[in-house]
């Protein structure tokens, strides 16, 4: 009984591990990049809201420095506000880290949590370097009396 528990385990395991792979080839996860891609972002969320402010980390792994490099940020416009949803990172030295913030504010009345997606595109090809998911949490609302 337990060699067949054993069995079993290691087959989930191993679906559990394919199915994980497939999905972060697809672009379906939290970070998806191109083949070729070197860069890695990470991302932190401050404040309870309605305001929130997004700190992205920027680092390049490459052995060449990358230039003008546009980043999109994809969010429901029903539930934030972003004043710059486009900006260009200048240049991306290897091994160094850059750090870029924006502004959030969550519209939505009922203070609804959602995502906004991150894409680092490639000035010179329609396919993103890099994209990533970022969970911004639900907002507090201020309840008047």
């Amino acid at each position: 009984m337990h060699r067949v528990f054993q069995r079993d385990l290691c087959k989930l395991r191993l679906t559990t591990a394919k199915a994980y792979v497939h999905m972060m080839g697809d672009g379906q996860g939290t970070t998806s990049h191109a083949s070729n891609s070197s860069i890695r972002l990470t991302a932190q969320v401050q404040g309870l809201g309605p305001l929130f402010k997004v700190n992205l980390n920027l680092q390049n792994y490459a052995s060449n420095p990358l230039y003008g490099l546009p980043v999109v940020l994809s969010f429901n416009p029903s539930v934030y506000k972003v004043p710059k949803p486009y900006f260009i990172i200048p240049s991306l030295i290897p091994s160094l880290l850059y750090d870029y913030e924006f502004a959030v504010e969550c519209v939505d009345p009922n203070g609804a949590g959602d995502s906004i997606r991150v894409c680092v595109c490639n000035p010179h090809s329609p396919v993103p370097i890099l994209t990533a998911t970022v969970d911004m949490p639900a907002t507090d609302i201020l309840v008047e009396s």
